[in-house]
């Protein structure tokens, strides 16, 4: 229940405006807020990243706001997912629909949402500092010399998140989980894969495949597979887009053909990057500052679900702070509601990475032999992961 009795309106400092940053700050900002969003970058959001497929529990909290239509109108949807093996046996299929969207355009929706809705967007914002002040508000220190005071300080700058590093430096830090993931698209002839609506997912013996074609000819698609050694993302980079398509497709030589296929079609930059986590924080806040989402909790991506239950914690971390009457115990009730399902699904994408990306010939074996029940088991608890439905709104959205 809300406390009548508090000050109505709060200052509060969102860092970064990648997925979380921009949805938590619509909330606040219909919830009574005021919001200033910081974004390390000068970019246009659209320009950013490979696509994502985002979940069921990620839409849901977008419909709660009204926000599904607007902001999911670039995606492309998928009806199911299908599962085939190295030798392309079908598996099994998820039923679960789920939405294909290139990660710059969902951001920015979300930012223009954000910005409509009266949230400050400040670009080339890069957070340097941060100082509690003895009355218990934020001194925010930025890159380029400028500052900035805010009641409350919100962390949604992802896996290497400066908001955490400077607010739990005692938290551990993002664990390199020994795969590399890339992404891109690809032009085929507009006869050769129909545009049958699925998000076609194939385990490869040396790596994970997923692809869907979105409209005739063109082709969404990503890869991971094993590499014990880290690379940075700035020694990625410097691999020619042609080079690393080519080995590639010599990794997964022995696999579906559609998968070369594809990979040999493939037009434009491929984006690619070491796999990161984060495992569930002791405590998500000091004071009246806080971290969520992938800066709290990055899991592995093989759910597919780091930006959807990011978009949980944003409505469920304003709703908490829109109910209790200090942000000490807004954040304390949030964190007891979110944890275990956090950790759980952590957990399963995992279980699931090691299925997806085995290091070990025998490892491979035996994944092969037990593919068909293990992804059964994956799909019921894929299914009971999608199932989280947002807890009531307290106004009208709109």
């Amino acid at each position: 229940m809300r406390d009548e009795n508090r000050t109505p309106r709060r200052r509060v400092a969102v860092i970064g405006a990648g997925i979380t940053g921009p949805l938590l700050s619509v909330c606040l900002v219909r919830l009574g807020f005021e919001v200033d969003l910081y974004e390390a970058y000068v970019r246009r959001a659209q320009d950013v990243g490979s696509f994502l497929n985002l979940a069921p529990n990620g839409r849901a909290v977008l419909e709660r706001l009204g926000l599904a239509d607007r902001v999911l109108e670039q995606g492309v949807p998928a009806g199911s997912i299908a599962f085939a093996n190295h030798r392309g046996r079908a598996l099994v299929r998820n039923p679960e629909r789920t939405t294909n969207i290139m990660r710059g355009e969902l951001s920015g929706a979300l930012r223009e949402a954000a910005t409509d809705s009266g949230v400050k967007l400040h670009t080339a914002k890069r957070l340097v500092a941060l100082a509690e002040n003895h009355d218990g508000d934020w001194r925010l220190g930025f890159e380029d010399d400028t500052h900035a005071e805010a009641d409350l300080v919100l962390g949604c700058d992802g896996v290497n998140s400066t908001t955490r590093r400077l607010l739990l430096p005692d938290a551990p830090r993002p664990a390199y989980t020994e795969v590399v993931g890339s992404g891109g698209r690809a032009r085929l002839g507009a006869s050769e894969l129909p545009v049958d609506g699925r998000f076609h997912m194939v385990f490869g013996l040396r790596g994970f495949f997923g692809y869907q074609v979105v409209s005739p000819g063109e082709v969404w698609w990503f890869e991971n597979h094993q590499e014990t050694d880290e690379r940075s993302f700035a020694e990625l980079a410097a691999i020619d887009d042609a080079r690393w398509v080519a080995a590639l497709a010599d990794r997964h030589r022995p696999d579906p053909a559609v998968v070369r296929r594809i990979l040999n079609a493939s037009t434009g930059p491929v984006g690619r990057w070491p796999v990161h986590e984060v495992p569930p924080l002791r405590t998500w806040h000091r004071g009246s500052a806080a971290v969520l989402g992938d800066a709290a909790h990055a899991v592995a991506p093989h759910l597919g679900a780091g930006a959807a239950l990011g978009m949980e914690d944003a409505y469920e971390l304003a709703l908490a702070l829109y109910e209790h009457p200090t942000p000490q115990r807004a954040f304390t009730a949030f964190e007891e509601s979110r944890r275990e399902r956090v950790e759980a699904m952590a957990k399963q994408a995992r279980q699931t990475g090691a299925v997806m990306t085995p290091d070990k010939w025998i490892t491979r074996v035996i994944r092969d032999l037990m593919l068909p029940m293990a992804i059964k088991q994956g799909v019921r608890k894929g299914t009971e992961a999608y199932s989280y439905r947002p807890s009531p709104w307290p106004v009208r959205t709109g």
